[in-house]
């Protein structure tokens, strides 16, 4: 058996290892997602299809500008 550490944590299968780095990708996503949208000044929820960016429409082109970068 093999055994490795990723950020702290062991790890000593293949699957607990893609387990681990699809949370970390998701929460990462998702948190660039809000910091584009609070920066922008609109809304997000956490809704059971994914986030949810609401607010007015000239703010939406400053989020997916922000977001492209």
């Amino acid at each position: 058996m093999i055994k490795f550490k990723y950020k702290g944590r062991s790890l000593s299968s293949a699957d607990s290892l893609a387990r681990s780095l699809q949370k970390e990708l998701i929460s990462t996503y998702e948190a660039h997602i809000r910091r584009a949208a609070l920066s922008s000044g609109l809304i997000v929820r956490k809704t059971a299809q994914g986030l949810e960016v609401s607010g007015e429409s000239d703010r939406m082109g400053r989020f997916q500008s922000r977001l492209g970068r």
